[in-house]
Formats: C-alpha cells, sequence, structure tokens
C-alpha cells in the first residue's frame, strides 16, 4: 500500500517565486488520477500563480490521501 501511494504522491520539488510569501510546487509531474484529485481538492483555493501552488496545500493533500479522507480513483 505505501508503494501504491509513493507512486501516486510522488515529492514534488518547492521552489520560490518573486513577491510569493510561501513555498510552491509545480503539479504538472503528478500521475494523472492524482492531478484530478488534486485539480478536485484545490477548487475554489487561491493559488500563487497559473503554473504552480503553494507547498502546504500539496502536502496537506497527500496527508489527506494518506489518511484516507481523499481517494484517488
Amino acid at each position: 500500500m505505501a508503494t501504491e501511494l509513493d507512486a501516486l504522491l510522488p515529492e514534488l520539488k518547492e521552489f520560490s517565486i518573486p513577491d510569493v510569501p510561501f513555498k510552491v510546487v509545480d503539479p504538472v509531474e503528478l500521475p494523472n488520477q492524482t492531478r484530478k484529485a488534486f485539480d478536485e481538492f484545490m477548487t475554489d483555493a487561491s493559488t500563487p500563480a497559473a503554473f504552480c501552488v503553494y507547498s502546504h496545500d500539496y502536502s496537506r493533500f497527500c496527508h489527506m490521501v494518506r489518511s484516507g479522507e481523499i481517494t484517488i480513483e
């Protein structure tokens, strides 16, 4: 189970962008089914730019998947 979740929830490289107070990640390399679930999770959330999301949002998403609160189909 852990190996399957590890494949579905890859570690994304954090980076900074100017004038953004928190680290961000680029979710473009997520597996398709993970990206779909993450996009639903992020509905109506604020993002620093069109191409990236706050890393703490991705971390919270990963925690919720691992705890069973979110299911990736």
